[in-house]
């Protein structure tokens, strides 16, 4: 693999301003164009608000700044002017409870918080740092340009949290050396090279942070982002930025069938990046289909900074429609260049071709660790130094080399619209609400149509009258609407555990098969008493 440009942010940043007046980054919302920085003048304001958060506010190499914020022109700015710093960035979820942001501002130490008036509005105070300032202020603090730190390759640049099976969110220590490593390895798959992207995910989200603000950045490229995903928006606003590549998590697909995408409303698209859930193989084909737009599949794991392997958009048609519908899910592609995947089995030992195993990796994107938790970092890594995936795949040669397929999660985590939710925390917050139901109640994910994966819970418990389930709604509304179970079942089945008394969530979710395409309100019913469990 040839080297990336930059291995740290100073000399990442000391090239951007000899791109002059060629667009930097440009913000949408909706279909209103809100803003647009050359690369002269995202140097500038990078330099300039890098110096008032030193000077004025006092931030240094390896502090740690949260960001609370949706997508926003500032919100790119100052994550490039914490790491012209040598900060390390924390982003925050503006979707999730107020008690994980207060768990992630005490557990990561920081020491300010960057956030928009209407979200600083529900911070409680034990989430609150030594300072505080505002997005929609960050373009007023300027200061002269700050001293320029050692060598920044090694040093930690970003804190992603992460949902595990222990509850309490995992802090994912990454380099500045890992985030432009994997950038580069992404824009090699892609052939990108002042190509004008468009990222519609948020930026808090290891996803567009990766293949979108740094995949730009690191190749002279124009990124367009927007505030969220509007399908009748988005066709759009790729005419009128002639952007060449996007991407998505598989949940927004039918929105944009919805909408009529089709190639000829985006004529200078040429593909379609989809990662960060399980993507459907019927979805995949009917969208294909329907819009003529080919879906490039990548995968990767917030472990990894993002992305492990991906499918080369460069395959003739016959391959690409090969690796993604002759096999019983659509294929993630080969691993990217500076990357090692294997298949093993539960002894670490390689598995043949064909056969089912953890996927595990390992290279230059790999984390430093999980921030003050040597326990669960020693157990992410197996020998030799290959970093386990939980996700359970095979590999198939394909022209001469592996190519990778991801069937199911060896981990129970809930991954929904790409953001990931621990069961064992939703329980929690329900047991706290009702503690006569501590034991009877297992939150798990099962399969859905729109979100790829949804919210469900059981409740061993034959009969609900009226007063439990009055507060049982009433816990279930309290929460965030992601972290709502939409389904609660009740009935006699036993919760299926194992001889351990582990709970086997996995053999729970085809009993919510018929809610896949549920939407709406949490609808509580009855387990009907035939209901099999799976094996």
């Amino acid at each position: 693999m040839t080297d990336p440009p930059a291995r740290d942010f100073p000399s990442l940043l000391s090239r951007l301003a000899q791109h002059g007046q060629r667009a930097a980054l440009s913000f949408y919302r909706g279909k209103a164009l809100e803003g647009r920085l050359s690369y002269e003048e995202l140097a500038a304001r990078v330099e300039a608000l890098a110096g008032g958060l030193h000077f004025e506010l006092g931030v240094r190499a390896g502090d740690r700044v949260a960001i609370l914020a949706p997508n926003r022109m500032e919100v790119p700015v100052l994550a490039l002017a914490l790491l012209r710093l040598g900060a390390v960035v924390v982003p925050l979820n503006p979707g999730s409870a107020a008690e994980d942001w207060t768990y992630v501002v005490g557990h990561s130490g920081a020491s300010g918080l960057c956030v928009t008036r209407e979200l600083d509005v529900r911070v409680p105070q034990a989430a609150r740092p030594p300072f505080t300032l505002h997005l929609e202020d960050a373009f007023a603090i300027a200061g002269q340009t700050p001293p320029v730190p050692g060598r920044l390759e090694e040093q930690m640049a970003v804190f992603l949290y992460t949902s595990g099976t222990t509850g309490n969110p995992k802090g994912v220590a990454l380099r500045q050396r890992n985030l432009l490593a994997n950038a580069w390895s992404m824009a090699r798959n892609f052939r990108l090279q002042a190509t004008t992207q468009l990222a519609v995910l948020p930026l808090y989200h290891a996803h567009a942070f990766g293949f979108g603000l740094m995949t730009a950045l690191a190749t002279s490229g124009h990124l367009v982002f927007t505030e969220r995903l509007e399908p009748f928006s988005w066709a759009q606003v790729i005419r009128a930025e002639s952007v060449e590549v996007s991407s998505v998590v598989p949940s927004l697909l039918p929105a944009l069938l919805a909408a009529g995408v089709t190639r000829e409303k985006v004529p200078t698209l040429r593909h379609l990046m989809v990662s960060s859930a399980p993507l459907p193989g019927d979805l995949a084909r009917d969208f294909e289909a329907r819009t003529q737009i080919p879906l490039i599949q990548g995968w990767g794991l917030s472990e990894y900074t993002n992305f492990a392997c991906c499918v080369s958009p460069d395959e003739p048609a016959s391959e690409h429609a090969r690796l993604m519908f002759s096999w019983e899910v659509p294929s993630i592609g080969p691993a990217l260049e500076g990357t090692e995947v294997r298949v093993v089995d539960d002894n670490g030992a390689p598995v043949e071709e064909g056969a089912r195993g953890e996927l595990v990796v390992r290279g230059h994107s790999t984390m430093l660790g999980y921030y003050r938790d040597p326990e669960n970092t020693a157990r992410a890594f197996g020998a030799e130094g290959w970093l386990q995936s939980g996700d359970e795949g095979f590999f198939r040669q394909h022209r001469g080399r592996p190519v990778y397929f991801v069937t199911g999660r060896l981990k129970e985590i809930i991954i929904r619209d790409a953001d990931k939710y621990s069961p064992l925390r939703l329980e929690r917050r329900l047991v706290e609400a009702l503690p006569e139901l501590s034991g009877r109640l297992v939150v798990l994910g099962f399969p859905h149509r729109e979100h790829g994966e949804e919210v469900g819970a059981y409740l061993e418990l034959s009969s609900l009258d009226e007063a439990l389930r009055a507060r049982l709604s009433a816990a279930i509304e309290a929460m965030p609407v992601a972290e709502r179970p939409k389904v609660l079942l009740h009935g006699a089945h036993p919760i299926p555990r194992t001889h351990t008394g582990k709970i086997q969530r996995r053999k729970m979710r085809p009993w919510f098969a018929a809610w896949i395409a549920h939407r709406g309100r949490t609808v509580i019913d009855e387990l009907p008493a035939d209901r099999p469990v799976s094996s």
